[in-house]
């Protein structure tokens, strides 16, 4: 039974393995602490020192205990991320056995049975449980808190005090209001003396301040009393409001009810019911009421009435209970009781599936680690989203890649050459130009969803469907093809001007070679007589592929390509090296270009694509093209094409091609995951599905 709530943590954890931006600070000290050691002007913070700096003592503690199941790691050779797992399982640890302890004194004082109700109500709850296992200061905090208060319960002042201190002075200093109100009820109720308590406070204090101002002085590298500079900062300057700000009642109508779900219910019924938990559970909700006050408000800042709630939930439940058999009226609340906890499980597996969906670049840096295992020279730059939603120190899992969290990254290509890969925020109304920007050297390899809303579903057993977004772009630079400096420096390649002048000439000549005997490796210079087919391309520049046996260029935008790539050969000595498109149409391509968000030249071969898709699916169908070059083209009696004259027939004829023209403008717009389900079907033949309903539309009307 004392495993049980470190057991549903350690579930939780399993599920959600990743942390955010405000985990982080601990997060990575805990880590340097492992790894860097003695490394200390490598520590994380010296980087990245956060808005106001938090103390190292919950760090170094939880460094400590986890230290042994580390040094084993390393030992085996088993990949450091298996670590963040073992510092966060100790963090729950520690709350497990505080929170243990707790439930002792509850069982002392209200007996088994609401031992058992507490028990039941706190492992069926989601945040309490969630957060067990988070690196946050509240959490932190946390034990000493739940020994504080097991040590009030039992009348045991001293140690009251001292974790009190200990609470107040390193980790958060709110917890003056839910504390101090704890000792204020027991200096009323005379159980000691103002005299007494300060005797016990003063020296504690003080030993308290001077450690964590020794401790984190040294790690900051200046004078410096952590909370002091948080209160300064939340309270005193208010600047916490910066980060959002929130109703003065919205703990009570939105963080309270999902904490606590069902059981809440069951509160105000406890402190009617049992005269004995009014002073404790009071004291909460006077804390929550007066830290309402404070502007920016976070669920995780009153996490420490949790447990004082719950026993007061318990001690109705059990008090229900115990009457059932006295009138049907009983028997049904009793029931009730037993339900709710079955509600407060649905509740809680629902806010987990909800969770798992919000660390989209712990998600994005792991499937990346998966995509590339076989890379060793790898360089990611992970941007703020993803270093705010999951990526930390622990996931640097390979030596040999360099990870970079450069927050003044401005992706001009000089800071872009320095990366391999990317993890980046995915399109979206802020970043697009920036995203199309990219795609000219980059290749998008997946994205990875977040969650975006919650949605009613009524053609389905389950209510409601849990809506994601692409929220990560995992980025991989195009590799550069290799040049051929000796070929093209040799080439002379004429004016694009001229070559379109010559092109009624080659039409009128009555004799043209025959089929060209095979030639040496060494390229000629390009001669009037010669044709393009019989001249070989240069390997490093894109190529609008002119092939007979495709059915050719769909506009004539598409030439002017062509005759631009001619004229950029006669400019640059050495072309820079631009990649081909991909030979199988994808998606993502269809996407870009019906968003507009695609480049002359990548609309242009996208076009391409389609059309070719086009020609082969009629040819496969057994359908005649009007005007298709592959069939249409005359040929002279040795068997030649025509040569350039071809070409520029098939672009005249193909223009005539108005059905298949508007087929490519229609496809361009679409949005294919209306159509199909891309999961099952590949884009190629999700195309032909398009096609054929297009022939059948066109085919009704002309009936």
């Amino acid at each position: 039974m004392d495993l049980l709530v470190f057991l549903t943590a350690a579930a939780h954890l399993v599920y959600t393995p990743f942390t955010k931006v405000e985990e982080s600070f601990n997060l990575q000290a805990m880590h340097d602490i492992l790894y860097l050691r003695n490394n200390f002007s490598q520590y994380d913070h010296h980087e990245y020192p956060g808005v106001v700096p938090r103390t190292f003592i919950g760090p170094l503690v939880v460094s400590m205990l986890s230290a042994p199941f580390v040094l084993l790691f390393e030992t085996l050779n088993v990949n450091k991320f298996w670590a963040q797992y073992v510092v966060r399982l100790v963090l729950a640890g520690a709350i497990s056995v505080a929170w243990t302890n707790l439930r002792q004194a509850v069982t002392r004082i209200y007996g088994v049975e609401v031992r058992l109700w507490f028990t039941a109500i706190t492992i069926t709850q989601f945040h309490f449980m969630f957060y067990m296992t988070r690196p946050l200061p509240n959490i932190f905090a946390l034990p000493i808190v739940l020994y504080a208060i097991s040590y009030w319960l039992r009348d045991q002042h001293k140690p009251f005090i001292v974790c009190s201190g200990v609470a107040i002075l390193v980790f958060r200093s709110e917890l003056a209001l839910f504390l101090g109100f704890l000792l204020a009820i027991s200096l009323l109720q005379r159980k000691f003396s103002i005299d007494g308590m300060l005797k016990i406070a003063l020296p504690a204090g003080i030993c308290i301040l001077a450690a964590t101002v020794l401790v984190d002085s040294f790690f900051w590298r200046r004078l410096l009393w952590p909370e002091g500079e948080v209160l300064w900062y939340n309270t005193i300057l208010n600047k916490s409001s910066n980060w959002g700000t929130s109703p003065f009642l919205w703990y009570f109508y939105s963080a309270l009810p999902r904490a606590m779900g069902a059981s809440l219910v069951f509160v105000p019924i406890g402190i009617a019911l049992e005269p004995r938990i009014r002073p404790l559970a009071l004291s909460a909700l006077a804390f929550v009421l007066l830290y309402s006050i404070l502007p920016h408000k976070e669920l995780r800042f009153i996490i420490y009435v949790f447990p004082v709630l719950n026993i007061t939930a318990a001690c109705a439940c059990q008090r229900i209970w115990m009457n059932s058999a006295k009138s049907t009226w009983h028997s049904f609340l009793a029931l009730a009781s037993a339900a709710h906890i079955l509600l407060n499980v649905g509740m809680t597996v629902f806010l987990l599936v909800i969770s798992g969906t919000n660390y989209p670049g712990g998600a994005a840096l792991s499937r990346l680690h998966r995509l590339e295992a076989g890379a060793s020279n790898v360089s990611v730059h992970i941007a703020n989203l993803a270093a705010q939603s999951g990526v930390s120190r622990f996931m640097e899992i390979r030596d040999e890649w360099t990870y970079s969290k450069d927050e003044s990254m401005n992706y001009t290509q000089a800071e872009l050459n320095r990366f391999t890969h990317l993890l980046i925020e995915a399109k979206n109304k802020q970043n697009t130009e920036l995203w199309s920007s990219l795609q000219e050297d980059f290749d998008n390899l997946e994205f990875v969803d977040c969650f975006n809303s919650i949605g009613i579903q009524y053609n389905s057993l389950l209510p409601v469907r849990i809506k994601t977004k692409p929220c990560i772009g995992i980025l991989k630079r195009r590799p550069a093809p290799p040049k051929e400096n000796s070929k093209i420096k040799d080439r002379k390649v004429k004016p694009a001007a001229s070559l379109v002048e010559e092109k009624p000439k080659l039409k009128e000549k009555k004799k043209v070679k025959a089929a060209p005997e095979p030639e040496k490796e060494e390229v000629s210079p390009i001669t009037a007589k010669e044709t393009p087919r019989e001249r070989e391309k240069p390997k490093g520049k894109p190529s609008l592929d002119f092939d007979d046996d495709d059915g050719i260029v769909a506009t004539v935008e598409e030439m002017s390509l062509e005759l631009d790539y001619i004229e950029q050969l006669k400019d640059e000595a050495e072309p820079e090296p631009v990649e081909t498109p991909a030979k199988e149409i994808n998606f993502q391509e269809l996407r870009n270009l019906a968003m507009g968000q695609t480049t002359k030249k990548s609309r242009a071969a996208t076009k391409l694509k389609i059309r070719k898709i086009i020609e082969q699916h009629y040819r496969a169908k057994g359908k005649q093209i009007e005007n298709d070059s592959a069939e249409q083209a005359p040929k002279n009696p040795q068997g030649d094409t025509g040569g350039r004259a071809g070409v520029r027939q098939s672009v005249k004829s193909i223009i005539k091609q108005e059905k298949i023209k508007e087929m490519i403008e229609q496809i361009a717009t679409m949005d294919l995951t209306r159509i199909c389900d891309l999961e099952k079907t590949s884009t190629k033949d999700c195309l032909k599905q398009v096609i054929d309903k297009i022939d059948d539309s066109e085919s009704v009307k002309t009936k």
